[in-house]
C-alpha cells in the first residue's frame, strides 16, 4: 500500500483528491497555505480557513502525515533538505557578494527567502483581452474612451471591417469630439 492508503499505525486513511492536490502543492513550496487551497480547488472566499484546517493537526490529521511522508520521501529521493537548501544558497549569497556581484547575491536572498517561507512569489495575470468575448472588449474600450477622451482623437476617417456575421452589426464606436478645456503646460517661462 502506498503512503495515501495508510498511516504508520496501520489504520486506514481516506484522503480526498482536493487534499491530496493541496498536500502536493504545500510540499512544492512555492505557495502560500491559501494559494495552494485555492490551486487544489477551494473557494477563492474559503481557501485560507480550509488551509488553516488542513494543516493545523486537530481536524485532518491524516493530510498534516501525508505532507510529512512526501517531504521525507522527497528528501530521500533527491537528497534535497529544506536545511541544507537554505545553508547552500547562504554560501552562494556570501561568495556572490564578497566577489561584487551583487545581482548574484539578491537572487539567492530571494530565493533562500521563499525558500524559507519568508516569502511567496505572486505572479497573477491581471487583464487577458484573448479571454474576453467581442461585446466585454467594446464594452472595456467604450469605458476607456469616457475616461480618456484624448486617447482616442483619432484625425482622418474609419471603417468598419467586420463582417456583420461576426455581431458587429456594422456598428463603429461613436466617435464623441470633446473640446478639450484646459491648456497644456508649455516649456516657455
Amino acid at each position: 500500500m502506498s503512503i495515501e492508503e495508510t498511516s504508520e499505525d496501520g489504520a486506514e486513511r481516506v484522503l480526498t483528491n482536493r487534499q491530496k492536490t493541496f498536500a502536493r502543492f504545500i510540499v512544492e513550496g512555492i505557495y502560500s497555505n491559501a494559494e495552494a487551497a485555492r490551486k487544489a480547488g477551494f473557494a477563492e472566499t474559503t481557501a485560507s480557513k480550509h488551509a488553516s484546517l488542513l494543516l493545523n493537526g486537530r481536524d485532518y490529521p491524516h493530510v498534516l502525515e501525508y505532507i510529512t511522508e512526501m517531504r521525507e520521501e522527497r528528501e530521500r529521493r533527491y537528497a534535497v533538505t529544506t536545511i541544507g537548501q537554505l545553508e547552500r544558497l547562504h554560501k552562494l549569497s556570501l561568495g556572490a557578494e564578497e566577489n561584487g556581484q551583487f545581482s548574484a547575491a539578491i537572487n539567492a536572498e530571494k530565493i533562500r527567502s521563499a525558500l524559507g517561507g519568508l516569502t511567496v512569489d505572486r505572479r497573477e495575470q491581471v487583464n487577458s483581452i484573448d479571454q474576453l468575448s467581442r461585446d466585454e472588449i467594446v464594452g472595456r474600450l467604450s469605458d476607456l474612451q469616457k475616461k480618456y477622451p484624448q486617447a482616442f482623437e483619432i484625425e482622418g476617417t474609419a471603417k468598419d471591417i467586420t463582417p456583420h456575421e461576426q455581431g458587429s452589426g456594422g456598428q463603429l464606436l461613436e466617435h464623441v469630439e470633446i473640446e478639450s478645456t484646459t491648456e497644456m503646460p508649455s516649456d516657455k517661462d
